[in-house]
């Protein structure tokens, strides 16, 4: 894996450039990170999105050592008791379609996963228990509170299906339409997927963490077969 990714296991600097492929062993069911559980989804369909907070990627192996992805600063703690956590969001995120992010895209993707309308399925909705409201006062802030303190709160949040959406999006297309369609502030950029063969993704240019991704694209390849598995190598 270290070599294909292009990183080097005594280097210093990280070799930039070129295209990863990697097989996947499940179909897609569909886009949707809030209503999917498996990794046949989240693997191929993961790059193209945000997350408000995530495992710290320089530490993997710890699952409780989380780390800012469109927010500012520390992960925050609870205030007034625990009861209260409040996200200071990047600045100068856009979507792949050109829309800027605000605190209101995840007000409405966090209002989706734990407050959905009757009829939309939401996998974990379940997660969020403690939450009894969010609230985007301006641009810039996010703020959940809860009903009761939770240590299960923040991981809760930093669940990669947390895919963060545009509420214009939401808006507009209704509950259903990240289903079959992709629009969101990840590394990298949806070009296709042609069902059964693969999903390919090329760079952000437009990326908010400076120097990355470090891969110009990536294919993920559908395997659900053994047989088709042995033919990808």
């Amino acid at each position: 894996m270290v070599l294909a990714l292009g990183i080097s296991a005594t280097a210093s600097a990280v070799d930039k450039g070129g295209t990863l492929s990697f097989v996947v062993a499940s179909k897609i069911p569909s886009y949707d990170g809030h209503q999917e559980t498996t990794f046949g989804m989240v693997h191929p369909i993961r790059p193209f999105y945000s997350l408000l907070i995530r495992v710290n990627p320089e530490n993997p192996a710890d699952p409780a050592d989380f780390k800012c992805d469109l927010c500012e600063g520390d992960v925050p703690g609870g205030t007034d008791g625990g009861l209260k956590y409040t996200f200071n969001i990047r600045s100068g995120v856009t979507f792949h379609d050109g829309t800027p992010l605000t605190a209101a895209d995840i007000k409405a993707t966090f209002d989706k996963i734990i407050f959905p309308p009757e009829g939309v399925p939401s996998a974990r909705k379940a997660f969020f228990k403690m939450v009894d409201s969010v609230e985007a006062p301006d641009a810039s802030t996010l703020v959940f509170n809860l009903g009761f303190p939770s240590g299960a709160f923040i991981p809760a949040v930093a669940t990669p299906f947390n895919f963060v959406y545009s509420k214009k999006d939401l808006d507009t297309h209704g509950y259903d339409w990240h289903r079959k369609n992709v629009n969101g502030t990840g590394p990298y950029v949806f070009v296709e997927d042609i069902p059964g063969q693969h999903v390919v993704g090329v760079k952000n240019a437009n990326y908010h963490f400076e120097g990355k991704p470090y891969l110009d694209g990536f294919k993920a390849i559908s395997a659900p077969k053994m047989a088709v598995r042995i033919n990808a190598i």
